[in-house]
């Protein structure tokens, strides 16, 4: 199964402000870009962060066929089942949650979505790789990462994402708390994840770049 990450930053490494509040950080070349990529995955998968951040309507591809639209919510904290997200009956939405997640609160998203329960987290299975693991075994073929920078460190610290697509722009951002392209505990100097450059375009003010991982723990899991 091919997993890779598309997401756009500003020239110092965010993704987002500080304040986590609507901002539209590439152009509409950029906005062609992730649909160009949408159409490429049979499920988009982000966190929950992203998802409170934009309340955003359904992953949709321009392609015939739509991808799962995959959320990584633990609590399902300060998400609403009202949201434009979860309106679409077209679309298959799989909503991945930790084992504490109350019956309760599980039942408000029931009627919109397929839940998916997580177990705890170790350091052989952590939530990624179960994640990995599960679209693997209903037969999916590649999983598109959207963000935010802690789902991005859960599945780069695992070695899953095979192929990251960035679209650095002409902006910067700064701020101790704003969140980056990748987040989370950050890698020690002997951990530091290489990736070997595949492709560089120059469109406008932005350069859209593809790197390839040097290791992926899903090539060892394929053969």
């Amino acid at each position: 199964m091919k997993v890779f990450s598309n997401l756009a930053m500003s020239l110092d490494g965010k993704i987002a402000t500080r304040s986590r509040e609507l901002f539209l950080l590439g152009t509409p070349r950029d906005h062609q870009e992730m649909q160009r990529l949408r159409k490429q995955a049979d499920a988009i998968l982000i966190g929950a962060s992203t998802l409170r951040s934009y309340k955003k309507p359904n992953l949709i591809s321009k392609a015939k066929t739509q991808p799962i639209n995959a959320l990584l919510s633990t609590h399902l904290d300060g998400i609403s089942p009202h949201w434009p997200f979860f309106q679409d009956p077209k679309v298959h939405r799989v909503l991945f949650v930790g084992h504490t997640l109350s019956p309760a609160r599980a039942k408000k998203f029931e009627k919109t979505s397929e839940l998916v329960l997580l177990k705890p987290p170790t350091k052989k299975k952590p939530a990624s790789v179960q994640i990995v693991e599960w679209f693997k075994k209903r037969g999916t073929k590649s999983l598109l990462i959207e963000g935010g920078g802690g789902i991005m460190w859960d599945f780069s610290s695992a070695h899953l994402i095979q192929e990251y697509h960035v679209t650095l722009t002409p902006k910067i951002i700064g701020g101790a708390t704003a969140a980056t392209l990748v987040d989370g505990r950050g890698f020690l100097p002997k951990e530091i994840l290489n990736l070997k450059l595949k492709q560089c375009r120059v469109i406008g003010n932005e350069i859209y770049l593809v790197y390839q991982a040097l290791r992926s723990s899903l090539e060892a899991t394929s053969r």
